[in-house]
C-alpha cells in the first residue's frame, strides 16, 4: 500500500514537473536562428519590409517567448538603417524601449542601449535640421516677398515717372500754346498802333 502511494505521488510529480517545462520553447528556440538568419539576408539584399515582416510574423506566432523579445531588437536595428527608405527612428526608439523594458533575458542589452542613444541623437539632429530647413524657406518666402513688392514699387515708380513726364508734356504745349496766342495778339496789337499812328491822307 505505501509503495503504491510513493509510486502514484511520483507519477503525480512527474506530470506536475513536465506541465512546468516550457515545452515549447526548445522547437521555438531551434526554429529561431533560420528565422532570424532569413530577415538579415532579406535586410542585407535591401528588402526590409519582408526581413520586418518576418519578424513580426514569427513574435506574433511566438508570444512571451525569449525569441519573440529579440525580434524588437532586430526590428529597430533595420529601421535604423539609412538604406532602409521605410526606416524611422521613432518606430526603432519605441521598439528598442520595448526591448529594453522586458524582464526575460536578453542578448544585445548594451547594444540596444548605445543604438538607443545614437537613435535619440539622430532623431535631435533632424529636428534640428528640419528646424533650419524651415527658417530658410520662411527666410526664402520672406525675400520672394520683399522682391515682389520692391518689384512692385520701382512698377508704381515707372508709371508715376510717366505721368509726370505726360503731364509736363501737356503743359508744355499749353505754354507753348499760349505763346503762340500772345505773339499773334502782340502782332495783332502793333499792326493797330501803327494804322493808328499813320495820319490819315488828306482829300
Amino acid at each position: 500500500m505505501i509503495r503504491a502511494l510513493r509510486r502514484a505521488a511520483a507519477t503525480v510529480l512527474c506530470l506536475t514537473a513536465v506541465a512546468c517545462l516550457p515545452f515549447h520553447n526548445q522547437p521555438v528556440a531551434d526554429e529561431w536562428p533560420g528565422v532570424l538568419a532569413g530577415a538579415q539576408s532579406r535586410a542585407v539584399s535591401g528588402e526590409f519590409a519582408a526581413a520586418d515582416n518576418a519578424l513580426v510574423a514569427y513574435a506574433l506566432a511566438h508570444p512571451d517567448t525569449r525569441e519573440a523579445v529579440e525580434t524588437l531588437y532586430w526590428r529597430a536595428l533595420f529601421k535604423l538603417d539609412p538604406a532602409n527608405a521605410d526606416g524611422s527612428v521613432t518606430a526603432a526608439v519605441a521598439s528598442l524601449d520595448a526591448y529594453l523594458a522586458s524582464l526575460r533575458p536578453r542578448e544585445h542589452v548594451a547594444e540596444a542601449t548605445t543604438l538607443r542613444r545614437a537613435a535619440m541623437q539622430m532623431e535631435s539632429l533632424n529636428r534640428v535640421a528640419a528646424d533650419a530647413a524651415a527658417q530658410a524657406k520662411h527666410a526664402e518666402n520672406n525675400a520672394a516677398n520683399a522682391k515682389a513688392a520692391a518689384d512692385d514699387a520701382k512698377a508704381d515708380a515707372r508709371v508715376a515717372d510717366a505721368n509726370v513726364a505726360a503731364a509736363l508734356d501737356a503743359k508744355e504745349s499749353e505754354i507753348k500754346r499760349l505763346k503762340d496766342d500772345l505773339a499773334k495778339a502782340n502782332a495783332e496789337l502793333d499792326r493797330i498802333r501803327k494804322r493808328l499812328a499813320t495820319p490819315p491822307s488828306k482829300p
